[in-house]
């Protein structure tokens, strides 16, 4: 793995003193440096710095909102200058982007790896792992799914667009996954009931961000009993 550096982060980081915040001196000893600042600061690698920005704008999308965040407001937070923000992310927008992209492959890896251990579960065993795998990630970071649940009105065209596109993936990874489990099944049934499952999923974990008071276990129940009720045949 490459351990190149961000110079530019770190020339922001760490900004020459000004003559009216220099440190004292004293005609006997010179000037006076503390053991903190005399030790140079880490420098971070690209990826560390690209992880470290995502945080911090999750975080601040999270608190202020997609409208209210802007890129100086990322930098300011991250301690480096815009252009250190602008050489990982062109725009606002592929921030967000960039936010909403990490927390879709972590719950879409998280399915992968159920999927060896869920392929001889009943539909309901299935159903309840991957919403227990979904809802542990959410009771783990809910300031991320926060951002991934509560999109602005005023996302441009192309962001909302792209979207749309890292949603359909995820519904997708738990249309495979329903296909295991029914590989005889109807594909058109399938893929809508997977669209049915995603979209239960996001409401019940919007609605489980006001109400953290109420176990992860009995939210995942939730989800397990509306959806195996809605699978089963009507009667006729």
């Amino acid at each position: 793995m490459s351990t190149a550096t961000d110079p530019a982060a770190e020339a922001a980081a760490s900004p020459a003193a000004s003559p009216a915040t220099s440190p004292a001196t004293s005609p006997a000893t010179g000037p006076a440096t503390s053991p903190a600042a005399a030790r140079p600061r880490a420098r971070l690698s690209r990826g560390s710095r690209a992880r470290q920005l995502l945080d911090v704008a999750e975080r601040l999308f999270a608190e202020q909102g997609f409208e209210g965040t802007s890129m100086e407001d990322i930098a300011r937070a991250a301690g480096v200058t815009r252009p250190v923000v602008y050489a990982h992310h062109a725009t606002k927008e592929a921030v967000f982007l960039a936010c909403v992209r990490r927390a879709r492959r972590e719950l879409e890896d998280r399915l992968d790896e159920l999927a060896p251990r869920t392929g001889d579960g009943t539909v309901a065993e299935v159903i309840e792992a991957g919403g227990a795998a979904f809802f542990a990630i959410l009771e783990r970071d809910p300031r991320r799914w926060a951002v991934l649940f509560c999109p602005s009105a005023a996302l441009s065209g192309d962001l909302a667009r792209r979207l749309d596109e890292l949603r359909a993936g995820t519904v997708d990874r738990i249309a495979q996954a329903a296909r295991r489990v029914a590989p005889g099944a109807d594909p058109d049934r399938v893929t809508a009931y997977a669209h049915a499952m995603s979209g239960v999923g996001e409401q019940l974990g919007r609605w489980w961000l006001t109400r953290p008071d109420v176990p992860r276990e009995q939210v995942v129940g939730y989800y397990r009993d509306f959806i195996v009720s809605g699978l089963a045949p009507a009667p006729r």
